[in-house]
């Protein structure tokens, strides 16, 4: 019975996603569009009659079985859609997992990630939560998990991640992405009262990345090209992964910072400097070298899913 009905609600889902809106609007359109085309071109060009008004009356069947269809979709999509009553998990596809999560952060008061990089959260999710609650005078509470750099186990095993996707992998991964996070996540909430970010740096390297708010819960994998799983919020799903978020982060090291040293920054390259990249209690042996790396992803944030 779980099964059939999770089933059926990706076959739904499926059908309202709004990469299935594009496609399936502009495949019709185009046919439409070449049908009314070769219309005009037997009228004005062919001088057989019966050959004329057999394939415009082909044609003009075609044209106008693609408006029912659209017709009908319409109608489904706008008046209907998927059954949310029964939904608790969506596999989500490659091209509607970017427009899933950048409406995770929307008006919530409580975010949580686990990944291993955080090149989205920097870039999107972080930001937008800064901006709502700058705005709205919103207290919100975000945590962060991240694998802790200085664990040599972790290291190796993200390199080889790193390696298996043909990604360039340096002699430690991890730290630069971790302290780019950091970083970001500490400059924005000392200079945002609304905005409490706590992070913790686990001795787990997870095979996902898990997005977690009042608005559902996310699991996307390193490939962008591979699905994703979407769990509807209060389902038994998104409490079984928040539970599990919630305790790896109590039994991971939590990073503290000085907010005074990041009062006034921004997201920029002349924030990173020797005392911002030694504020989070992380090894740093080359200082020098990691701050152009660690400038480069605070302030350009990249990330897959652009």
């Amino acid at each position: 019975m779980r099964a059939s009905k999770i089933t059926a609600v990706d076959f739904f889902d499926d059908l309202t996603s709004s990469y299935a809106r594009k496609r399936f609007f502009l495949g019709f359109s185009v046919l439409i569009a070449i049908c009314l085309l070769m219309i005009w071109v037997a009228e004005t060009n062919f001088t057989w009659a019966i050959t004329k008004e057999i394939i415009v009356s082909v044609l003009i069947e075609i044209v106008a079985g693609s408006l029912i269809i659209l017709g009908f979709y319409v109608l489904y999509v706008y008046f209907i859609g998927a059954n949310t009553v029964v939904r608790e998990v969506n596999v989500t596809r490659p091209q509607d997992i970017s427009e899933r999560m950048r409406a995770l952060p929307q008006d919530v008061r409580h975010y949580m990630f686990w990944g291993r990089s955080g090149s989205f959260f920097r870039s999107y999710p972080l930001l937008e939560l800064n901006k709502q609650a700058r705005e709205n005078k919103r207290n919100i509470v975000v945590d962060v998990l991240l694998p802790d750099p200085d664990d040599e186990r972790l290291v190796k095993s993200y390199r080889d991640i790193l390696k298996a996707l043909g990604e360039e992998a340096g002699e430690n991964p991890l730290l630069p992405n971790v302290l780019a996070t950091c970083m970001a996540c500490a400059i924005v909430s000392s200079n945002n009262k609304h905005l409490d970010i706590k992070i913790h740096l686990s001795r787990f390297l997870p095979a996902f990345r898990v997005d977690l708010s009042d608005n559902g819960a996310i699991l996307t994998q390193d490939d962008k090209k591979k699905s994703a799983l979407y769990f509807d919020y209060g389902s038994e799903f998104y409490d079984m992964f928040r539970s599990t978020v919630t305790n790896e982060r109590d039994v991971s090291r939590e990073v503290t910072w000085d907010k005074e040293l990041f009062a006034g920054l921004k997201l920029e390259e002349k924030s990173c400097d020797a005392k911002t990249l030694s504020a989070f209690s992380i090894k740093v042996d080359n200082v020098d070298g990691l701050q152009q790396e660690v400038a480069r992803l605070v302030k350009t944030r990249p990330h897959r899913y652009g």
